[in-house]
């Protein structure tokens, strides 16, 4: 792109527009947010998570609050965010079931909390290669002549 372009002029607004090349693509990789979701991809990353993680519980909900049932819900959650690991769509996640969030009160309500987290894998948006000009590979490649 043109740095003149309304595509640069907006990306450099951390505003993401669309182009026309090789079809319609999104351009630019930024949002508004100063602070964790900087990335248009770890917006869209925390909703699909949230939502497949959600809908993936949809038979779970009204079921009985028993201990096993909360474990098979952390191994189903662990198994996902695994497998999305293992793709390369996050770095790394982790779910886990914490006592303190769970009292007796929440949990005699049918009340329980799950938490997890994750790394989204971030666009390489920059990227910097140096080019260094020498003579140091002279040597091996004559010493091979040897005595030739």
């Amino acid at each position: 792109q043109a740095e003149d372009s309304d595509a640069n002029s907006l990306n450099n607004k951390e505003i993401t527009t669309i182009i026309r090349r090789n079809g319609f693509r999104f351009w630019g990789n930024r949002t508004p947010e100063t602070n964790a979701y900087i990335f248009e991809v770890y917006t869209r990353t925390a909703q699909v998570l949230a939502d497949s993680i959600a809908e993936a519980q949809f038979e779970t909900i009204d079921s009985p609050l028993t201990p096993a049932n909360v474990k098979d819900v952390i191994s189903a959650i662990r198994a996902k965010l695994d497998s999305l690991v293992t793709a390369g769509k996050l770095i790394g996640a982790e779910c886990w079931y914490d006592v303190v969030d769970n009292g007796t009160t929440d949990l005699r309500q049918g009340r329980v909390c799950i938490r997890y987290k994750y790394t989204p894998v971030p666009p390489l948006e920059d990227m910097e290669l140096y080019q260094t000009f020498t003579d140091e590979f002279f040597g091996p490649a004559f010493a091979v002549l040897g005595g030739a």
